[in-house]
């Protein structure tokens, strides 16, 4: 049997490879890559007209939303106002006269001669009568409608009593004139016959006159 004996040999490439100089290695800077000015530019006016347009709408929302605030205080204004009159109204129907205007209207009338029924017993206290309506007028209350009326005929009376004092009184002025008138005309007569009758004297004077000439 044989063997094969190698002699070992030593390794030399990693001592050459130390010998030989290294390069060093360095970083390169980058080259500047130059934008465009066209489109930064039209991105620039983009952004100014988005931002522009935003502005506006936003102004335009507020100004929307104050004048629909005022709209608003205006309507609770009207409302409140609302509120009160139908309050005083309210206090107005419900005050006493109202009432008694009411019932005055609806033919009720107040009652001088009250009676009560005593449950114990069933005794009647007091006097009760019949009631025509008339016995307390103070009581009454009139409706606005009931005044307006009276209002209207009292006016047309003494509207109508104005009218008969005048022409009373222009019948009055016409029957003075009318006997002034007479009166005139008598003492125009008077004067007539007395100035024939002067005329006469004078003509019969005159005549005796030649006579005795």
């Amino acid at each position: 049997m044989s063997a094969v004996w190698e002699a070992e040999t030593p390794d030399w490439s990693d001592e050459v490879a130390d010998e030989q100089p290294r390069r060093r290695l360095r970083a390169v800077p980058r080259r500047r890559q130059r934008m465009a000015r066209t489109p930064f530019v039209l991105v620039l006016i983009v952004i100014f007209g988005l931002g522009m347009a935003g502005l506006l709408m936003l102004n335009t929302t507020l100004q929307n939303q104050a004048v629909q605030a005022q709209k608003l205080n205006n309507q609770a204004t009207v409302l409140t106002y609302e509120q009160a009159s139908l309050s005083r109204q309210l206090q107005q129907v419900e005050a006493p006269q109202e009432l008694a205007r009411r019932a005055s209207a609806l033919g009720m009338r107040a009652d001088p001669y009250p009676a009560f029924i005593r449950t114990s017993d069933g005794k009647i206290i007091g006097y009760p009568d019949v009631v025509q309506g008339n016995e307390e007028p103070t009581q009454i209350v009139k409706t606005p409608e009931q005044l307006q009326a009276e209002a209207k005929a009292a006016a047309a009376k003494a509207a109508a009593a104005q009218a008969a004092k005048e022409a009373a009184a222009k019948q009055a002025a016409a029957e003075a004139a009318a006997q002034a008138k007479a009166q005139q005309a008598k003492a125009k007569q008077s004067s007539q016959k007395n100035g024939k009758s002067t005329n006469q004297k004078g003509q019969n004077a005159s005549t005796a006159q030649n006579g005795r000439n």
